[in-house]
């Protein structure tokens, strides 16, 4: 998925598709989304001389996966994206971290 969207071998960035999976879980909206994420963070940038996106695999290893989802969010969010989360044991990690967030006044 990730070599599709940077349209890149993947072997070439077999490197960061760890590193999103590992972020991800492998969610498809949640890789989309960390994706644009770490292009808008500027964590993911295209190099016009190379002629492709490059990334620093360790700046990125190193994001906590809480400021990950709440970049993906950004400021505002869906209120089923939110349902869901709330509802899904496997995203009991995430809900704690909205939670925290709102808590904190985000």
């Amino acid at each position: 998925m990730v070599s599709d969207a940077l349209g890149l071998y993947p072997r070439i960035c077999k490197s960061l598709s760890d590193i999103v999976f590992q972020k991800t879980k492998g969610n498809p909206f949640f890789v989309l989304e960390f994706i644009q994420s770490l292009q808008s963070r500027g964590l993911l940038q295209y190099d016009s001389c190379q002629k492709r996106w490059v990334w620093n695999t360790d700046t990125i290893r190193a994001e906590e996966i809480t400021d990950n989802v709440m970049a993906c969010f950004g400021t505002c969010t869906n209120e089923s994206v939110i349902g869901y989360l709330s509802e899904s044991p496997e995203y009991a990690g995430v809900r704690n971290g909205l939670e925290g967030a709102i808590s904190e006044g985000f």
